[in-house]
């Protein structure tokens, strides 16, 4: 429903490709323009694996997936286009986006604390939670829980240094 409200009526070539594939548990590359639904190519059978995985692990809540890309733009406009799809599942999936340099460290240390099941974050900056002293426990349970990763951009990411 979520997606006939976006306007998307049909899946795009890169859609039709990728989602089938993710769904699957095959890890992807793929390389596609600007305004080809990339970002839906990976976020729509992502949503639905972690409500999957919350399913099966309905007890404990945790961060499962993890989403990279090189700018603080690209994570905002990733995590409007997971707000816009999990419009009818908000209760069952929390996404955060912890690039924003308008929320301060402490704060985004809390909202990381609630264990949400997606982060979108540039490398920078989960690196930076990741290797805090006082998020040690975060760390290690991050590494254990962590399932999904995209990593949006990756060959902006590499040519920006974060190899």
């Amino acid at each position: 429903l979520a997606t006939i409200q976006l306007g998307w009526k049909e899946p795009t070539p890169i859609q039709e490709t990728a989602i089938p594939l993710v769904l699957e548990g095959r890890d992807i590359l793929a390389k596609a323009r600007t305004g080809s639904g990339k970002t839906g190519a990976y976020a729509i059978p992502l949503l639905h694996k972690v409500l999957n995985m919350k399913k099966l692990k309905a007890s404990k809540q945790s961060t499962s997936a993890l989403i990279l890309t090189p700018s603080r733009e690209l994570c905002n406009q990733a995590y409007k286009n997971l707000q816009e799809l999990t419009v009818y599942c908000q209760r069952e999936i929390s996404v955060i986006d912890i690039s924003s340099t308008h929320v301060n460290f402490k704060n985004q240390k809390q909202s990381l604390a609630t264990r949400p099941d997606i982060i979108v974050s540039t490398p920078t900056k989960i690196l930076a939670h990741l290797k805090d002293n006082e998020n040690q426990a975060y760390s290690n349970e991050l590494k254990s829980s962590l399932e999904l990763l995209v990593i949006d951009e990756a060959d902006l990411l590499l040519s920006f240094g974060y190899e």
